[in-house]
């Protein structure tokens, strides 16, 4: 079964939500990085974290990323996989993107379902 890593910043939890139901109404896993969850408790565990989320980036099909908003985090995850030749869709919710988003994407979206829907049908084949 493909899978979708779903970045976006640490409390976007309706984000991954309704982005998870989507991706397996797509016939796809959505990768969650937030089940190792260490909000409020990352210090002391920054390569913990990173490490994981590089494994599980390696180990999807394509990247989701949301940029309705700033977040360091996902912009890092975006740029690995692009990287890596991985797949990103950007989800923006409408927000301008920014160039650098612009440029590890392969398409950009305001909606998430039409964010989802490219990332599994724009993915089909990739490593």
């Amino acid at each position: 079964m493909p899978r979708l890593y779903l970045a976006g910043p640490p409390f976007a939890d309706e984000y991954r939500r309704r982005a998870a139901a989507l991706v397996r109404g797509h016939g796809w896993e959505p990768v969650d990085p937030m089940r190792r969850d260490f909000r409020g408790a990352t210090q002391g565990h920054e390569a913990e974290i990173v490490d994981g989320d590089l494994e599980d980036i390696d180990s999807c099909d394509a990247v989701l990323a949301s940029f309705t908003a700033p977040d360091e985090g996902t912009a890092m995850e975006a740029w690995y996989a692009h990287s890596r030749g991985r797949p990103v869709v950007a989800y923006t919710g409408g927000t301008p993107a920014h160039p650098w988003t612009v440029y590890v994407s392969q398409s950009m979206h305001a909606s998430l379902e039409d964010a989802v829907a490219a990332a599994c049908r724009g993915a089909a084949g990739s490593p």
